[in-house]
């Protein structure tokens, strides 16, 4: 494992993330916290495959890499105006695709 600076945005939004993660097998694994408040480990896979060098550079790169989610419960809520005793539900998205820029640099 190889430990990195980070940082990590997804596209078109303004949020960031950044810290210290590590480099495993090609996958960045980053610390992240649950809406909960539990702590776990979040992995961006093939992070070295799609990143390239920054200019001038050996040691920093960045690139966008693709995050699929698969079966995600999606909250559906429903036009009470035209049915009041019916109320929201969930539904199942096959799957979803989210775009995140990554940027990390090799700690020596």
């Amino acid at each position: 494992m190889q430990k990195v600076v980070y940082s990590v945005s997804k596209v078109n939004r303004d949020e960031k993330f950044t810290g210290v993660g590590y480099l495993a097998e090609g996958n960045l694994l980053i610390p992240a916290t649950s809406q909960k408040g539990k702590s776990y480990i979040r992995v961006f896979e093939g992070v070295t495959e799609k990143c390239k060098p920054v200019t001038g550079t050996t040691d920093e790169f960045k690139g966008y890499v693709d995050v699929i989610y698969t079966n995600v419960p999606v909250f559906k809520s429903v036009d009470h105006d035209s049915d009041e005793t019916k109320e929201g539900s969930y539904e199942i998205i096959e799957t979803i695709e989210t775009t995140f820029y990554i940027w990390f640099k090799y700690v020596k």
